[in-house]
Formats: C-alpha cells, structure tokens, sequence
C-alpha cells in the first residue's frame, strides 16, 4: 500500500482531468490511500458551480464530489488560484458564492501537509 497525495491543475473542459479522477478511482480501488487531492491554477474550475456541462459529456464537478463522498478523500481548492478565477467564499451581496460542496477552501501550506504525508505526489 502506497500513499499518494494528487495535485488537479486542469480545467474539467480538459481530458487530463477526467484522467486524474480514473487515477484516484484506480488507486483507491488497488487500496492505496490518497492523503487529498488538491485543485491547482485552472484545476480550481472543477469547483466552479456555474459551469454549465453538456448532457452528454461527464459533469466532472459532480463526479469528483461523488467521488469525495465515496472514499472520504478530501478535496482540496487553492483559494488563490480560485480567486483569480472568479471562485468566491463569500455571501456578500456582489458575489455569488460558486464553490461547491465538498470542496475545502486551502492555501498552499495544506498543499505542502498533503505532499509531507505521502509516499508519492502525482500532478495531473
């Protein structure tokens, strides 16, 4: 059994991204751990509620959230990057708060708690 710690830097419009949730269902299913993954510059609009998807292609937000639900494997979003891409928090009257359940708002120092706890740390 090997600990991982994933780091999601792709938009769920990217194939690579639908690649590193297989990832994570295949490693949890060879029962490796995943001390979290963590959603990284255009990875953070995985989280974006707003997002519109197609009916016939995969809603990568709902199915990371499925996917947290399932394992219990935390999902990290860098506020940083979320911010610099219209993700908010806040309930404030000029912003609407897009993140989506699941999702924990992170800094980059729970990045570094994620890669310290893990044998390997894979970016996708």
């Amino acid at each position: 059994m090997t600990t991982f710690a994933l780091i999601v830097s792709t938009p769920p419009t990217d194939n690579k991204t639908h690649t590193a949730l297989k990832f994570a269902q295949t490693l949890i299913a060879q029962e490796h751990v995943i001390t979290g993954v963590f959603f990284y510059h255009d990875g953070v609009m995985n989280a974006n509620q707003l997002v519109q998807t197609p009916s016939d292609e995969l809603n990568l937000m709902v199915a990371w959230q499925e996917f947290n639900q399932q394992t219990n494997t935390p999902l990290h979003l860098c506020i940083t990057a979320g911010e610099r891409r219209g993700l908010t928090d806040s309930n404030d009257d000029q912003y609407n708060h897009n993140i989506a359940p699941n999702f924990t708002i992170s800094g980059l120092g729970e990045l570094v708690v994620l890669t310290s706890q893990a044998d390997k740390v894979v970016q996708l």
